[in-house]
């Protein structure tokens, strides 16, 4: 065989893009929510954006179980639009499922014909048969594209597989949502969002070396003030991730997410050493044509909450500080919002990890979720402030205005006799540096945790 030949050979044989990548991955589409049966403009448009890679973040077609259209027959619906298959004939793609492709609106570990539904995914996405990806319990799946200091990791986590079922709250009981049955946390530690093996899997993909990683995930993971699904349905589970990321030391994570037929960009302090992104392009064809209110979320930065569109990224590597562009890009193509993000702020910095509580009491973290329960909270006071003589604040973080900062609120003035009775004449003196225990009914305050204390004997120093 000739030198050429083998050359042309090695062409053919060789995946497009692969670890070892020459060029380096800068243009990445993505998004969520097609609807088979429904016009689907978008396609042409994302193609003009030349994206050298593309995620599909669920709703990869619309199949509910049993009443709707097969899904197999929706996925071939989808394979015969033409505008999606001139996509998937310009770029690879990879993917992750959310509920209507899984076959059930918002099921988890429960769906009874889910095993199925996985063979069928595997197949719309072309993983060829004898790959390991068929044996595997879900569809979860990694791949890291370039050449080392411009490497990017792409990790689609599988959340209905292997999910515990959710909790719903009554119906009506979330304010602007009369109709809505809301779910609320699940605090059942043996609850899972992507069971014991994905987990190991994970914290392994995150210990490889890559400069950006691209989480991908069914739904939402940093928002967490609307009432339908999300990471917060199941708290410590969202913990969890975010304790792997500081663990491992994962750099350059960014989260990228769908479901909620709008667009967000949403970032808060996770605590794995630098700000989390999640951006969620939920809308090829399922956005809303028409204005709607933006869904309350604490954490964002931008939102695009009516018209269809996807999300794009891009990445300047040539800079000295690689530049990664968050996008929104509508249907026209234009871009609906952008955020800026310099690689050197995805780097993990040195972060103070909350000591563990002891028996019988929870974190500050968990009691903020348990608004309107009596607990124990365990915490460190790192800053005092108020009077003495009328109202003292106790805070768990040096700044009061964190987002994390949990109150203890003595009311000095209302129980002057017990607080006198109790020697304690400057709280602040008393309390501050001081690890303490206070048992009391969480309440909130400008959005804020806090436990109100009428009585001294509601603190217990512990150290």
């Amino acid at each position: 065989m000739t030198r050429f030949r083998w050359y042309l050979l090695l062409l053919v044989c060789t995946p497009m893009i692969h670890a070892a990548d020459p060029e380096p991955i800068s243009r990445i589409g993505f998004g969520s929510c097609v609807h088979q049966d429904k016009r689907q403009n978008i396609w042409d448009r994302v193609i003009d954006a030349k994206p050298q890679i593309f995620l599909m973040l669920g709703d990869n077609m619309y199949a509910d179980y049993p009443k709707s259209t097969p899904i197999d027959e929706a996925y071939k619906k989808m394979n015969a639009v033409p505008g999606f298959k001139k996509l998937r004939e310009s770029c690879p793609f990879l993917g992750t499922w959310d509920d209507h492709d899984y076959g059930l609106n918002d099921a988890g570990v429960e769906f009874p014909d889910k095993k199925r539904s996985l063979q069928l995914f595997l197949d719309f996405f072309n993983v060829p048969a004898d790959s390991p990806r068929r044996t595997r319990e879900g569809v979860y799946h990694a791949e890291i594209h370039g050449p080392p200091g411009k490497r990017i990791q792409f990790i689609l986590l599988d959340g209905r597989y292997h999910r515990s079922p959710l909790k719903k709250g009554p119906r009506g009981s979330v304010t602007g949502f009369p109709r809505i049955v809301p779910y609320i946390a699940n605090n059942d530690p043996a609850a899972t969002f992507l069971g014991a093996e994905q987990w190991r899997w994970l914290e392994e993909q995150l210990k490889q070396p890559a400069e950006i990683r691209l989480i991908g995930s069914g739904i939402q993971v940093v928002s967490e003030d609307h009432p339908f699904e999300k990471w917060m349905n199941i708290p410590h589970e969202r913990d969890k991730l975010y304790s792997l990321l500081r663990s491992t030391k994962a750099e350059g994570v960014v989260i990228l997410s769908g479901d909620r037929h709008m667009a967000d960009l949403s970032v808060m302090d996770a605590g794995i050493g630098y700000p989390l992104y999640d951006l969620t392009a939920s809308g090829f064809n399922q956005a809303s044509d028409t204005y709607r209110d933006p869904e309350k979320n604490r954490h964002r930065v931008a939102t695009l909450s009516w018209g269809q569109h996807f999300g794009f990224i891009e990445v300047d590597w040539t800079a000295k500080d690689p530049l990664i562009r968050l996008q929104i890009r509508e249907e026209d193509g234009q871009i609906a919002f952008q955020h800026k993000v310099p690689l050197s702020a995805l780097q993990p910095q040195q972060t103070v990890v909350e000591k563990p509580v002891g028996p019988g009491a929870v974190s500050t973290a968990a009691a903020a979720r348990r608004v309107g329960e009596k607990l124990t909270v365990e915490m460190t006071v790192n800053a005092t402030g108020g009077n003495a003589k009328k109202r003292f604040f106790l805070n768990s973080e040096k700044n009061f205005r964190d987002e994390k900062n949990f109150t203890i609120v003595l009311e000095m003035g209302m129980s002057a006799a017990k607080f006198a009775e109790s020697k304690i004449d400057d709280p602040a003196k008393h309390y501050a540096g001081k690890r303490i225990r206070v048992t009391g009914t969480v309440a909130k305050y400008m959005e804020r945790a806090e436990i109100i204390v009428t009585d001294p004997a509601q603190i217990q120093i512990v150290e």
